[in-house]
């Protein structure tokens, strides 16, 4: 990748971890990695440039059409888990809010 490329940091999604240990990713964040990854691909191939393989500055030359190809399906499946994010979250009820009162049977 060229320079220019490098100045296109990736949306690192941000770990959370519940009490229970178990560890989670807002929705948003899976689906703006995704967009970001193929904004970056997309922006990669811009003049034919060669897209970087591996962190080791390895580069492998791809043509242009399949990398673009490869970036549309990464936004497509982003679409789709923000239709079935949607659809969840409008299924689940929002939590309670926090009682006012600390114990109801004191």
């Amino acid at each position: 990748m060229s320079t220019d490329d490098d100045d296109m940091p990736l949306a690192a999604p941000r770990v959370d971890v519940a009490p229970d240990g178990r560890l989670s990713v807002p929705a948003h964040d899976v689906t703006a990695l995704l967009r970001s990854v193929a904004r970056s691909w997309a922006h990669s191939t811009r003049h034919g440039a060669p897209v970087r393989a591996s962190a080791s500055h390895d580069t492998v030359r791809l043509e242009p059409a399949t990398v673009h190809a490869l970036a549309g399906t990464l936004e497509q499946i982003a679409d789709e888990l923000d239709v079935q994010f949607i659809g969840v979250a409008g299924r689940t009820p929002p939590p309670a809010p926090p009682s006012a009162d600390p114990d109801p049977e004191d």
